[in-house]
């Protein structure tokens, strides 16, 4: 929903449905990650913005989302970059949301919005797509949010980030600088 929104407003989206062919991190293959990760890391690197949606599984991100993060732990793709997460489970996936806002940040990511939707299952009709007119104005307001973050001045782009980083419980030292700021 979250695409479909960017995409009319004209920009180009790119899904990651191909990360379970990304190989277990191991920093012994750092100088040589195979094809998955470098497509990964470019596609982060290549973008203006990034939007994270996943499901809560075990109160945590999955862990094959989880082992892609972690590849581009120290390699900068995500630094000041524009980020929004979107979780999903029974209760809204506040403790994948919390825990993906977590790592966003401590790589330097700018997570400039965030949303829960609970029991999504509910909100749905019988082939899967949303038909709760509350969640889809959340996701369109988000999405309008995302698509205009890297425009932001300074101030207004730290405002939205210092919220994000206070409901997930994020220490400000683990904020990224803001270019200009």
């Amino acid at each position: 929903m979250v695409g479909e929104r960017l995409t009319t407003n004209g920009a180009i989206v790119r899904t990651a449905d191909w990360l379970g062919s990304i190989k277990p991190f191991n920093l012994d293959y750092q100088d040589d990650p195979g094809d998955a990760v470098v497509a990964f890391r470019t596609a982060i690197l290549e973008a203006d913005a990034v939007v994270v949606a996943t499901p809560e599984y075990a109160a945590a991100i999955p862990g094959m989302l989880k082992n892609a993060l972690d590849w581009v732990v120290g390699t900068g793709e995500l630094y000041s970059k524009p980020i929004a997460v979107v979780s999903a489970g029974t209760t809204g996936g506040e403790h994948a949301r919390n825990q993906l806002v977590r790592s966003l940040m401590w790589q330097g990511g700018h997570v400039v919005a965030s949303l829960a939707v609970a029991s999504p299952l509910t909100k749905s009709d019988a082939d899967g797509w949303l038909t709760d007119q509350a969640t889809i104005a959340n996701l369109n307001e988000l999405a309008d949010t995302i698509e205009g973050a890297s425009q932001l001045a300074p101030t207004a782009r730290r405002r939205l980030i210092d919220q994000v980083a206070s409901a997930a419980g994020v220490e400000p030292g683990h904020v990224a600088p803001i270019p200009g700021e």
